[in-house]
Order: structure tokens, then sequence, then C-alpha cells
């Protein structure tokens, strides 16, 4: 699961979301934090679908899966598996 986080993290950085210093917990809001906005989280939610080869159901949209790293790795090791 670290290598998921690590993958985000890079994405996150390599996209111009977050600088190279700004430090992330796994549980840290990214829309509070001013990380991501709601078209940030759609192209997110593209790249964990072509990086994944994964679909992403209706209602799985949700902040649970989606303001944070845990959740967003949540997300995708329920949906590889």
């Amino acid at each position: 699961m670290e290598h998921i986080k690590n993958d985000i993290l890079d994405y996150l950085k390599n996209s111009s979301f977050m600088d190279s210093t700004t430090r992330l917990n796994d549980n840290d809001s990214l829309t509070q934090n001013g990380i991501m906005d709601s078209i940030g989280i759609l192209e997110l939610m593209d790249y964990i679908c072509e990086k994944y080869s994964i679909e992403i159901p209706e209602d799985m949209l949700t902040p649970e899966y989606f303001d944070s790293l845990q959740g967003i790795t949540d997300l995708i090791v329920k949906l590889t598996k």
C-alpha cells in the first residue's frame, strides 16, 4: 500500500498540486489544505483509472475515498483486488 501512496504523492507533485516541500499525512484533507479542488479531483480520478486500469463506481465518488491519501489508497486497493 505504501507504493500506492507514493504514486499518488508523485502525481500530486508532478501535476503541480503540491510542491516538493509540502508535507502531507495520510489522513490530511486534500481539499481543506488547498491541495485539490473539484477539477483537480476529476484529474486525479482519470489518473487513477488509467494507472491502475480500474473503473470507479459512482457510489465510491465520495470524500471518504477522495479527500486523503489514505482514502485514495483504500479505494485503489478495494478496486484492484
